[in-house]
């Protein structure tokens, strides 16, 4: 016969198994953890944090360069069949880097894609070219700017957080390069910076997200190439306007993390099975 101390009860919570933690208690266990990290590894976290910011000063880079590739359309510094033909090349190789094999099938949905697009854009480049006439050049400029720093905004850089907006960044900057592709000289100049805009905000933007999950290396030397680029072509521009660039780059890539990685002591987080549930979808592609 069962002892009368061990009553029959499935299931029993003690109130001693309770406890409710006010927001010091946690601010207190929070300081303990955090002290606890030595300093070499808030050194490795902050190097790792500076190299993640890669992504981002990649992409102002890239919107810089944009830009000085409509100054030069502009001043007719560059022919616009020397910019589709380099074009041509870039998008020929991230093909074949962003695809390990290339079968029959994927090269005619390839070619045929590509043909859809030089004929849609050859096409609508009059009307592009004569869109905003009515429209004052200095409203344009502005209103360019505005769209690149929204694409700059809500650009994915590998955060998962509401704010991401895939396609109203990439709509944004499409936008933009459409209204200073209406200030050019001809329909074929309007064409040319178009497709640069695909090229630049689309295509690369998915092959340098492929290239860092293959090597991170190999990425963080294209962000090296970003920054001399961007400081060879602007100084033949402007001095200024190159200093502004590295000053704005030294913000980003070190004082940021900087500022990140020294507020992490005071970061308060609780997890636990209350949380919501993170499905990950595994998608494969149809012609891997």
């Amino acid at each position: 016969m069962l002892s009368s101390q061990y009553p029959k009860v499935l299931y029993d919570v003690s109130l001693h198994d309770f406890k409710i933690f006010d927001d010091d208690h946690i601010y207190q266990m929070n300081s303990k953890i955090n002290s606890s990290i030595s300093s070499s590894l808030y050194r490795h976290i902050y190097w790792s944090t500076v190299a993640e910011s890669g992504l981002i000063t990649q992409q102002v880079s890239l919107v810089i360069l944009f830009i000085i590739l409509f100054i030069h359309l502009d001043n007719d510094n560059l022919h616009p069949k020397n910019i589709l033909i380099i074009n041509a090349l870039i998008g020929i190789i991230g093909l074949f880097l962003y695809r390990r094999h290339i079968n029959i099938k994927l090269l005619q949905e390839n070619l045929k894609t590509l043909l859809i697009f030089l004929l849609f854009g050859s096409m609508v480049s009059p009307v592009v070219f004569t869109l905003t006439k009515t429209i004052s050049t200095d409203t344009i400029y502005a209103m360019s700017t505005l769209m690149m720093l929204t694409h700059l905004i809500f650009y994915d850089y590998g955060a998962e957080t509401a704010m991401v907006q895939k396609a109203l960044s990439f709509s944004v900057a499409l936008f933009s390069s459409v209204c200073l592709a209406s200030r050019l000289s001809t329909s074929f100049h309007t064409f040319c910076l178009v497709t640069s805009a695909v090229l630049v905000f689309a295509l690369w933007s998915e092959l340098r997200k492929y290239i860092k999950k293959s090597s991170f290396r190999i990425f963080s030397l294209l962000t090296i190439v970003h920054i001399i680029g961007c400081v060879i072509f602007l100084s033949r521009l402007s001095l200024l306007c190159t200093i502004l660039y590295i000053l704005a780059i030294i913000f980003l890539t070190f004082l940021c993390p900087l500022w990140l990685v020294s507020l992490q002591k005071f970061k308060i987080s609780i997890r636990g099975a209350w949380e919501e549930a993170v499905v990950v979808e595994h998608r494969k592609d149809k012609y891997d």
